[in-house]
């Protein structure tokens, strides 16, 4: 009994010191389950240079997946730039919890999204976009979130 009690409170202590926000839809793909940004609790999300921002993300698969792609965008004073992950880091197969592609259709699936965010940004706010995209570069899910420079 002393150890359902304890299985409980690590649950909730799990539950509230998650870092789950609310995001934006995109025009196009499916919102995910919950997207958890470390450190954030509400936008715009503070995003520190020189260090990774750290997300999980977690969606239901609506079909089958043999490749997962991330592609992220900055919007900011009108003008969308696009962001390149490390060559390490394309491949959200790899990234993964418990798991690599393929994934099959109705499986919920979370991703680890490490983004360095570097010194010479500007420290301004943004609009950041985050797509996945499939092996027939469809968008699988995407959501955008406010963030600010810091």
């Amino acid at each position: 009994m002393q150890l359902l009690g304890t299985l409980i409170t690590l649950s909730l202590l799990s539950i509230i010191s998650a870092d789950v926000i609310s995001v934006q839809q995109c025009s196009e793909g499916a919102l995910p389950v919950s997207v958890e940004v470390a450190g954030c609790h509400e936008q715009p999300c503070e995003l520190t240079k020189g260090q990774d921002v750290d997300a999980l993300i977690e969606f239901k698969a609506d079909r089958p997946l043999t490749a997962l792609t991330p592609q992220i965008h900055a919007s900011y004073f009108g003008i969308n730039i696009p962001f390149n992950l490390p060559d390490d880091r394309k491949d959200a197969c790899t990234s993964l919890v418990g798991g690599t592609c393929p994934v099959s259709e109705g499986q919920d699936v979370k991703y680890e999204l490490h983004v360095p965010v570097s010194t010479s940004y500007p420290s301004v706010s943004a609009s950041v976009e985050l797509k996945l995209v499939d092996q027939d570069n469809n968008v699988v899910i995407c959501f955008r979130v406010d963030g600010k420079l810091v």
